[in-house]
């Protein structure tokens, strides 16, 4: 029985490699890591029949392993065939939605129902958290996981895997994660005292995508390792049996960013639902439409929320439906210098409530896109913890953009809340920014003829657009 054995296994070595994600490597790769928990499992452990039924390769997985070349083929340039294989595997069409109800404030309403993050999409988003615990558990075991959702991610979308739904905080102490690190390049004959927040961040997110991705099936996509707060980009797989579908997500180590766009978005609520439901719409528009992807220069969804923050601020003198970001009861204890009484903080909620008789979510969205199609980039700064317009701040730095023929024009000044000295708005291009006013232009057009919401969230196509759809999406950085 044993020779047997044996010599089954000499004869599986002497296969030929068939790719990262052919079957084969996949079995490896399984028998190799750790199992998960069984709530993490698709299917109990049964009959190695069912085992191998499950390790068949989907038909993504295929098409994977058709396009990516192999790891020892002589001669292979996995990086400069990594374009091709993008297009390939996002060969699934996102339509614009369809709605029953007929008018502008039924599509509304309707399409609020079907954005809006349901109960069930959290519980599988915390299930998400614990199994990527679970499988850093042997890296990184003081590891403390995160998991955050600004849609419902049972839901496809245009560009849900350039623009995740999902975000996945790792939280880490730096000094814990420093010795373990620095223990790591000491084994590696590295230098092992590198101490730099941002490097250990970096350092962090490698190490954890090489496990996700070898140990739990994880797909890479992409890395932003050139904004302020490093991530990148996997898609979960499906043998967790968390998901339907295969859901993108973002992954950082000790990142802010997430936690505070969760808890303004949350504050908002409490004020007022119709902030909530605005930020959503908002958010979901920008997706559709193209303009939320911060790598090519867009604003982020976060950023798209301040913006709508901001109109809710100072549309109306009167009666604002938001106050200050300094009068939030949640948000003012992580602003720098605030401190408020509760008497102040209370104020924000007594706002709202004299104004009930007010505009809907979708009159808002009208007034919204309105607001912005008239609004002065150069001249007038979003700054969301004062709430009131104004010119940019003198400690706020000033964007200017160049064009390809040489000329200049002062860019949006978008103030960070938490970070008041920081211009969001410094990732805008030419293209981007002209992009910006486009879009706008015409989701104030189409609103104020009340045609469909469904044409109004048609998805954006890039073979219109060669400049952008050619531009570079990932970061050399590595």
């Amino acid at each position: 029985m044993q020779r047997s054995e044996t010599k089954g296994k000499q004869k599986a070595k002497e296969m030929p490699a068939s790719g990262n994600y052919g079957t084969n490597s996949y079995l490896k790769n399984k028998s190799a890591s750790p199992r998960l928990p069984r709530e993490y499992e698709r299917t109990p452990r049964a009959a190695p029949h069912a085992a191998l039924r499950q390790a068949r390769p989907t038909t993504t997985e295929a098409s994977f392993a058709r396009t990516r070349p192999s790891a020892h083929s002589p001669g292979s340039d996995s990086k400069s065939q990594w374009p091709e294989l993008k297009k390939s595997v996002g060969a699934c069409p996102v339509s614009a939605p369809r709605f029953q109800g007929v008018g502008l404030e039924a599509e509304v309403q309707e399409l609020l129902q079907q954005i809006v993050p349901t109960a069930e999409s959290e519980l599988a988003v915390n299930r998400l958290a614990q199994a990527i615990k679970y499988l850093l558990s042997s890296t990184l075991p003081e590891a403390e996981v995160l998991g955050f959702a600004s849609a419902d991610v049972s839901r496809g979308k245009a560009f849900a895997v350039a623009v995740p739904d999902v975000d996945i905080v790792i939280n880490v102490d730096p000094i814990a994660l420093a010795k373990r690190l620095a223990v790591r390049s000491a084994k590696g004959n590295g230098k092992g005292n590198d101490t730099d927040l941002r490097k250990l961040q970096k350092s962090a997110i490698r190490i954890c995508t090489d496990k996700l991705v070898s140990a739990g099936g994880f797909k890479f996509r992409r890395s932003a390792f050139r904004g302020d707060e490093p991530k990148v980009t996997l898609l979960a797989p499906l043998e967790l049996g968390i998901f339907p579908d295969a859901v993108a997500l973002d992954l950082s180590v000790n990142s802010v960013a997430p936690l505070q766009s969760a808890a303004l978005i949350t504050e908002c609520g409490h004020i007022d639902l119709r902030a909530k439901e605005l930020i959503g719409l908002v958010r979901r528009w920008a997706k559709d439409r193209g303009i939320c992807h911060n790598p090519k220069g867009h604003f982020s969804p976060h950023m798209w929320g301040l913006l709508a923050i901001y109109f809710l601020q100072v549309a109306s003198d009167e009666n604002p439906v938001l106050p200050p970001l300094e009068e939030f009861r949640a948000i003012s204890g992580l602003l720098e210098g605030q401190s408020h009484t509760a008497a102040q903080q209370q104020k924000a909620r007594r706002t709202t409530r004299e104004e009930g008789k007010m505009q809907t979510s979708a009159k808002l969205l009208q007034s919204f896109f309105r607001f912005y199609a008239e609004f002065d980039w150069q001249q007038e700064a979003v700054c969301t913890r004062l709430g009131k317009r104004g010119s940019p701040a003198l400690t706020l730095p000033i964007h200017i953009i160049m064009s390809e023929d040489g000329s200049t024009t002062v860019g949006p000044s978008l103030e960070d809340p938490f970070k008041p000295s920081v211009n969001l708005g410094a990732c805008m291009t030419a293209w981007s920014f002209q992009r910006l006013k486009e879009e706008v232009l015409r989701a104030r057009e189409l609103l104020s003829q009340e045609v469909s919401v469904t044409k109004l969230l048609e998805p954006w196509t890039p073979e219109a657009y060669p400049e952008e759809a050619g531009a570079p999406d990932e970061d050399a950085e590595q």
